[in-house]
């Protein structure tokens, strides 16, 4: 069997299974186990199999073509998955970032005052923080640290200074947040990973270092809606970064109820949230939150919602 019969084999395979772009799919697995570039592949097209890779690495690769097949998460099988412009370590415990959630990082920078990029329909103008860098930046329910970190990053490639602190209830998804901050961030921006539910445990108290941004994509989904997910997102991915097991709204209530303590006069929040959600998070919203809108993902869909915090409005 030649390197292009066994590609299309294994294509033909995942458009059996279901797997969303089968094709690309398949190339990708091969070029992560085989350490090959999609170059020298498509270079090899016409040789044998056996005369590119090891039987070790065959065996590998017929592995985790099953796996895949059996519908695990492509980004657990490879250990990595792609968010914004960079790469984010992941694997079983941790929520594989979203292409949806990358509105969530740019209504954030918009917040900051860095709008340099294409922005997605809003029904409002994004509220700007009345704050000044470096910018204190909480990252709630942070799992891989994908958004918080992402945003670090880039106020540091505009060296704007900021502090990042993430926090997660879930250890295995602080792990991956640890590790990702560490290669992607290093010690060019000061950042921290705290295990807690929520909020970080007497951050404000202790030390007066209110936020002036505070992000969250809390658990969203309805219990209702869990049946309704797919096997890959349903089987594999961890239910406690899914879900609520209720409406869906438990920690937005918790969010809004908790600004006041954590973020800065003046400072602006944006949350994740489902596209049938908005009105039901608006309603949840204390008087003392303004400037509130609400904006579009890039499949028209209501996904992010944010506002300033202004004390004079308790």
């Amino acid at each position: 069997m030649t390197v292009q019969e066994y590609l299309k084999e294994k294509t033909e395979l995942f458009s059996r299974s279901g797997v969303p772009e089968a094709e690309n799919e398949a190339w990708v697995v091969l070029e992560t186990v085989s350490g090959l570039t999609r170059s020298s592949i498509r270079f090899s097209f016409a040789k044998e199999l056996a005369e590119v890779v090891s039987g070790e690495v065959f065996s590998s690769l017929e592995k985790t073509y099953e796996l895949r097949a059996c519908g695990e998460p492509l980004a657990y099988i490879v250990g990595h998955a792609p968010f914004y412009d960079l790469e984010f370590s992941v694997g079983e415990g941790v929520l594989i970032p979203r292409f949806d959630t990358e509105v969530l990082v740019e209504t954030a920078l918009k917040a900051l005052g860095v709008g340099d990029f294409p922005f997605p329909d809003t029904d409002g103008p994004v509220p700007q923080a009345n704050t000044a860098a470096p910018f204190i930046i909480y990252d709630l329910c942070t799992g891989s640290g994908c958004v918080g970190i992402t945003i670090a990053h880039e106020l540091l490639k505009r060296n704007i200074p900021c502090r990042l602190l993430m926090t997660d209830i879930s250890e295995e998804a602080a792990t991956y947040a640890k590790k990702n901050a560490q290669e992607i961030l290093g010690t060019r921006v000061s950042w921290e990973v705290e295990i807690a539910d929520l909020w970080p445990v007497d951050r404000a108290e202790k030390t007066g270092a209110r936020a002036d941004l505070i992000v969250a994509n809390p658990p969203y989904i309805t219990k209702d809606e869990m049946d309704e997910l797919s096997v890959e997102v349903g089987k594999h991915e961890p239910h406690l970064a899914l879900t609520d097991g209720g409406d869906g709204l438990m920690f937005y209530k918790r969010i809004f109820a908790g600004l006041p303590q954590y973020l800065k006069d003046g400072g602006v929040f944006a949350v994740e949230h489902g596209y049938l959600q908005k009105e039901n998070i608006r309603r949840l919203m204390p008087e003392y939150l303004t400037d509130v809108i609400s904006v579009k993902d890039y499949g028209d869909n209501d996904r992010v919602t944010c506002g300033r915090f202004e004390p004079k409005k308790k």
